[in-house]
């Protein structure tokens, strides 16, 4: 029982996302409100990190406990934080950066088909196009280095 406990568990853990917008945030003037509100940094733990050079915060999202208060706190509102399900954790498509967007999986346009991509905006849909018609190369997640196309297989209709 206690093994099938801790399966669930596993299951249910949302992982999540943090976006800090790089034109918005502004550590030098806001006097770090998000840092000193956050409870896991109250902790003890590295979860926002603003060095002394740097012109944003980074927030570590492992260490991230999800609770929204930095979000709430940023007079700028520069952070957002999304809590995702944890089986998007292994499918992702593309990342731009640490602390920015993330495309899990991609449409798939069937022959003879029309597919429609509708949603909010900053949800990936130019992104998932550009994918598609060979414009952006995908990164599978790893955007510290240029993956390039080894790493990836590409299926040509016969």
């Amino acid at each position: 029982m206690n093994r099938l406990r801790k399966q669930q568990e596993e299951t249910d853990k949302m992982t999540r996302i943090a976006i800090v917008e790089k034109d918005r945030c502004k550590p030098k003037n806001c006097g770090l409100a998000c840092k000193k509100s956050c409870p896991v940094v109250r902790m003890g733990k590295q979860c926002i990190v603003v060095e002394s050079n740097s012109k944003m915060a980074e927030i570590s999202e492992t260490l991230c406990i999800g609770c929204g208060i930095c979000v709430k706190k940023c007079p700028y509102e520069a952070i957002k934080i999304i809590n995702l399900p944890s089986n998007l954790a292994k499918d992702t498509t593309h990342r731009f950066s640490k602390n920015s967007f993330k495309l899990h999986r991609l449409p798939t346009p069937r022959t003879g088909e029309v597919l429609g991509l509708v949603g909010t905006n900053g949800i990936g849909k130019s992104t998932a196009l550009k994918i598609l018609a060979g414009k952006l190369k995908p990164n599978l997640g790893k955007f510290e280095k240029h993956s390039g196309c080894r790493n990836l297989f590409y299926h040509t209709p016969a």
